[in-house]
């Protein structure tokens, strides 16, 4: 079976991770480019430290994609001889930009005209108010009707500026998450503040998931309270990463597929996941099918590791003819406890595929 080998990522998603990666950094923009290379690559491959580090083919790429973002033509960032990676500033809609002053202009220009009466006047403001937004008025409903295509985009009140959130950002961006997690365990965790849309960072070949995720919350305060209270918190086992994650122009947030709202499913996960039989009294072994033929020990304890499911041993099926893998085997676990959440992986992806889990004695 040998040592078990990463699935390669895509150049894309790379991309992606690095700039999150970068908003996240204490001053928004940059890093060092071997503490971000560390934090990227541990990321996208659920890897620890030591297995990043001596990956040579994961390294190779993350320099080339650093290289090709500072050589775009949008500048992305920037890579100084000292070895700091810098996120660097979008540029600004020139169009938009003119527009804005021109508003100003048009409004500045309305307390240059002559006194009116002040019935005029009352009438004039009554009726400027119907083109006008109102601003710092709490009390008064802004939010689009229900079931609109803007409901989530244009309510001021829930991307209001609050202490710990001065954009008023909602989206945040998690990391370092278990490979057992889903939308329920990530929403708990977050309680009391409320999450509305989860999108798993997964390999879009593959479907395998990255540790990473979108979180859009239901309002600035809720956000505020979950990258303030929650970041590096311990999340079965894991200590996750949250920050502000503000949209780019041109994505689509909060994910739609078909014209419906998407708020995400479970992490990692297989579609038609096989249902386990029933579970036999104080059971301690799982049988495990589906398996990447690069599975080996480390990586099948590395697995069951993230649930806290601790590993007491493991045998590998193979054909007695041939001494060939037959893609299964079978773990035993220390205590039924374990055994219990070494289960929750049913159809979780590992090494590129999503495993069967099941009962046995």
């Amino acid at each position: 079976m040998g040592t078990a080998k990463q699935t390669k990522i895509s150049n894309t998603d790379l991309t992606e991770i690095i700039l999150e990666t970068l908003r996240g950094s204490e001053d928004g923009r940059t890093m060092k480019v071997r503490i971000l290379r560390k934090h990227v690559l541990m990321s996208a491959y659920q890897s620890s430290e030591t297995d990043v580090e001596s990956d040579k083919l994961a390294k190779k790429q993350f320099k080339k994609t650093i290289q090709a973002l500072e050589a775009s033509q949008e500048k992305v960032l920037t890579l100084t001889e000292d070895g700091i990676v810098t996120l660097l500033p979008a540029k600004k809609n020139k169009k938009k930009s003119d527009k804005k002053k021109k508003r100003q202009k048009d409004l500045s220009s309305d307390d240059d005209r002559p006194e009116i009466s002040d019935d005029s006047n009352r009438k004039h403001k009554k009726a400027k108010t119907d083109d006008v937004q109102i601003e710092n008025n709490d009390n008064i409903d802004l939010k689009p009707p229900k079931g609109s295509d803007d409901e989530d985009h244009q309510d001021p009140i829930k991307n209001k500026p609050c202490d710990g959130n001065p954009t008023g950002c909602t989206r945040l961006f998690i990391g370092n998450l278990p490979f057992a997690v889903d939308d329920v365990a990530l929403s708990s965790h977050f309680a009391p503040a409320e999450t509305t849309h989860i999108k798993w960072i997964t390999d879009k070949e593959t479907g395998r998931f990255y540790g990473s995720a979108f979180v859009e919350m239901k309002n600035s305060r809720d956000a505020a309270m979950a990258v303030t209270t929650l970041n590096e918190s311990q999340l079965m086992g894991r200590l996750i990463k949250i920050n502000y994650a503000p949209a780019r122009v041109g994505d689509v947030w909060p994910p739609t597929k078909e014209g419906k709202v998407v708020t995400g499913g479970q992490a990692g996960t297989a579609k038609g996941v096989k249902s386990m039989s029933e579970k036999p009294p104080e059971c301690k072994k799982l049988f495990i099918g589906n398996l990447s033929y690069d599975i080996d020990d480390d990586a099948i304890y590395k697995f069951f590791a993230a649930v806290d499911a601790e590993i007491k041993a493991v045998r590998w099926l193979s054909h007695k003819e041939t001494g060939d893998f037959k893609g299964c085997g079978f773990v035993e676990f220390w205590t039924t406890e374990a055994c219990d959440k070494g289960a929750t992986l049913n159809g979780k992806n590992l090494l590129g595929r999503p495993i069967r889990i099941d009962w046995t004695e």
